[in-house]
């Protein structure tokens, strides 16, 4: 019946300046309709929509990456930085490798949306 991810929806409060945002952390954009733009996320999409307000909580979506560190030079290179949600959101001078063997490093989006970039240890 349920056949995978079609897309997640964030609420931003400015869909263009997250749109800059997530061209420059690295993901590959899809289509815009009318303020909303869609970016490719493995076989589903995340789906930028406008809203007044954002409430982000506490969620972090974790998407795999081949290579963790060239994404984290890249991310840097386009003025972005990368944190650690396990040390106070301290932004990282390197990818931190997890205690159960998974390089990743964080960001946060505009509107404050948690992402996690992972790629599987060895």
């Amino acid at each position: 019946m349920i056949k995978g991810l079609d897309h997640v929806v964030l609420f931003c409060k400015d869909t263009e300046n997250s749109k800059e945002w997530y061209t420059n952390a690295g993901f590959q954009y899809s289509h815009g309709y009318e303020g909303m733009h869609w970016f490719h996320l493995g076989s589903g999409l995340v789906m930028l929509h406008p809203a007044n307000e954002t409430n982000p909580g506490i969620t972090e979506v974790h998407a795999a990456v081949q290579n963790v560190k060239d994404l984290f030079r890249f991310v840097q290179q386009n003025g972005l930085t990368p944190i650690d949600h396990q040390n106070d959101n301290k932004p990282l001078t390197e990818p931190v490798t997890r205690p159960w063997g998974d390089i990743q490093f964080e960001l946060a989006d505009p509107d404050g949306h948690r992402w996690a970039f992972t790629q599987r240890g060895e």
